[in-house]
């Protein structure tokens, strides 16, 4: 049973704490496999980016054949996002692979996504595998713990991330919900073109995403002929 929902990653080996990025992209995934398992997607490469704009969060190619995802803020790339919303930028980007533009299904689909994942962080899950140093991802978290300890646990750690997102200059997430809070419906309607507009600038469209896709596509193209060109010269 196939058990590899996203079959490759890539991340930016120039940038300060490298060797955190591979984990993190791998973490991320481990976090949605049981959404991207129920869907039935997979995905060839989760890749990093750090686009020109610092608004570019995330960018879906060709309808879930490349994610790239932002790690870092503009503003601060020897750092990383809060994971919470990295996840939550994943999903949003996940999302594309059934909806294109940015509208209300759209916007429906994610808040299922986003559902799902609450209910996947409640049941005490925290990610499975081995990334980094030896260290199981989880860890006295969903497998070690009791369920109720867990989520205790999870909050706590959360709380960490909110202080230090604070710190560094608040988070970002794609596709925040709009909740009533007893608004009217011309002020949830402005909300809601805010939140596309913002949206639109922060998951890749139009041309600067299209440079970016480029560039993505170009550094791939490297890769390939430089693994090709290794594989050449162990053959003479």
């Amino acid at each position: 049973m196939l058990d590899t929902f996203v079959k490759s990653f890539t991340h930016l080996k120039d940038r300060p704490k490298a060797d955190e990025a591979l984990p993190l992209l791998q973490r991320l995934a481990s976090l949605v496999k049981p959404i991207m398992r129920k869907h039935g997607w997979v995905l060839p490469v989760l890749a990093e980016f750090f686009p020109e704009s610092p608004n570019l969060l995330g960018l879906n190619m060709n309808s879930g054949q490349k994610i790239l995802i932002r790690l870092r803020p503009a503003w601060a790339p020897d750092t990383f996002y809060d994971e919470e919303d990295l996840v939550h930028t994943l999903l949003h980007e996940l999302t594309h692979n059934v909806h294109g533009p940015h509208d209300q299904q759209f916007y429906k689909y994610l808040a299922g996504l986003e559902e799902e994942y609450e209910v996947l962080k409640r049941s005490g899950y925290s990610g499975e595998g081995f990334f980094s140093k030896g260290q199981r991802l989880g860890q006295n978290v969903s497998h070690d713990l009791l369920p109720h300890l867990a989520r205790a646990k999870a909050l706590e750690a959360a709380e960490k991330r909110r202080k230090v997102s604070q710190v560094l200059g608040g988070p970002r997430r794609l596709g925040g919900g709009i909740t009533n809070g007893g608004k009217s419906p011309r002020e949830l309607a402005a909300e809601a073109a805010e939140r596309r507009a913002r949206d639109e600038k922060a998951c890749g469209s139009g041309e600067e995403a299209q440079r970016e896709a480029d560039k993505a596509k170009l550094k791939l193209s490297r890769c390939q002929y430089r693994l090709s060109h290794l594989n050449h010269l162990r053959l003479r």
